[in-house]
């Protein structure tokens, strides 16, 4: 294999695909990143964690084809040192040999595995098929796409001993895209009305970490093409290959069914608490400072038009305690909420009043944004916590 590429193209193949390199793993490939070069084709970069594979292609001259697979992180470095000039890349009895191409002297030479030994990888999938676009078309909008992914991601679960909750729920159904996510202390439901959206309904649990890189390549300027459904995959097509770049996202999805997350969204909280956030989401991180290690409790007593945050730290022996002005005019309650998860939601509401619809202390509250846009539906469900007295 022989192929010359800009020092510019080949890192960014380079970083689209790390993040999948798994850090630790028993098979050893898995460390690198395979190296294809077809003529005519330029040069592909693949990695995988065999629950998620990435391809993305790139522009090159292919004097040789071939292929092979080089370690990961070390590849990365030099490549990322090197000066932006012509790299020229050689694959030969079991070395790779990066070489300046600028008229300076210089080769780096990596050993690499044959490309034999790397898992085979998927190449399409079959099933529902999502385009998108910006908003100007008559499509999906894929920021808005990237915003309810942002927005959900948070609350997934950890606790592999329930799989179905390690991933996010996204469903496709009468014009309207919704995702959930929830870790059975809290729950987050984002739904929008999407133009463009294929008629069937269709829905998958996808593992969060294919969508955070997903949002990492969308934030880093990759356009989003399409996402496909198929039995047990989902595919995200990125970038645009007529430009010479093109990813492809191979996920794994979690097999279900979901919980029915309806049935424990309350439907008649009425007692409600509007609050500016650039007030609220401060007072809260002071507070919780002095907060339970432990539990980390954050107590918020109301009664009309006044809301008190108050925390204590046996463990210091400390104690915080803040009042805010609010529009609240129902019963007085206290009730306490993990103030670590009280900031996730707040942080993620960007309009600055904040509504809460409450029952009673031991049942599960309802945050909303103050103002939504027409169409959309964003509520984050916080369960209590027992009261220190």
């Amino acid at each position: 294999m022989k192929v010359s590429i800009k020092k510019e193209e080949l890192l960014k193949g380079i970083q689209a695909v790390i993040d999948i390199v798994p850090s630790k793993t028993a098979l050893p490939v898995l460390s690198n990143i395979l190296i294809d070069a077809n003529n005519g084709q330029g040069v592909c970069l693949s990695a995988t964690d065999l629950d998620i594979s990435i391809t993305c292609k790139l522009s090159a001259t292919v004097e040789d084809a071939g292929s092979t697979t080089v370690p990961a992180r070390k590849f990365s470095e030099i490549v990322r040192e090197l000066p932006e000039e012509p790299l020229s890349l050689v694959s030969k009895e079991g070395r790779v040999m990066l070489q300046r191409q600028s008229g300076a002297e210089g080769t780096y030479a990596l050993m690499s595995v044959t490309a034999d030994d790397f898992p085979e990888l998927p190449t399409e999938i079959d099933g529902t098929e999502i385009a998108f676009a910006d908003e100007e078309e008559n499509l999906p909008d894929s920021n808005a796409l990237k915003e309810m992914i942002s927005k959900t991601i948070f609350a997934v679960s950890r606790d592999e001993t329930r799989p179905v909750l390690n991933g996010v729920l996204w469903q496709i159904g009468e014009g309207r895209m919704t995702m959930v996510a929830t870790d059975g202390h809290r729950l987050v439901k984002y739904s929008r009305i999407q133009k463009g959206l294929p008629d069937n309904n269709t829905e998958a649990i996808v593992p969060p970490r294919a969508l955070s890189h997903v949002v990492k390549l969308m934030n880093g300027g990759v356009s989003l093409q399409k996402a496909q459904f198929g039995q047990s995959h989902v595919l995200f097509s990125l970038g645009d290959e007529d430009d010479g770049a093109a990813i492809q996202i191979f996920s794994r999805m979690i097999e279900g069914p979901y919980i029915g997350y309806e049935q424990v969204i309350p439907q008649n909280n009425g007692k409600r608490l509007r609050v500016s956030n650039s007030q609220l989401l401060p007072a809260v991180r002071r507070v919780s400072i002095l907060a339970s290690t432990q539990t980390h409790q954050l107590r918020l007593a109301m009664k009309k038009n006044e809301l008190e945050l108050s925390a204590t730290s046996q463990e210091i022996g400390g104690e915080a305690r803040e009042h805010l002005g609010v529009d609240y005019d129902a019963d007085e309650m206290v009730i306490g909420y993990n103030s670590t998860y009280l900031q996730d939601v707040l942080r993620r509401i960007t309009c600055d009043e904040v509504v809460f619809e409450l029952d009673s202390a031991v049942a599960a509250g309802i945050i909303r944004p103050g103002e939504q846009l027409e169409g959309e539906d964003y509520l984050c469900l916080l369960m209590p916590l027992r009261l220190n007295e």
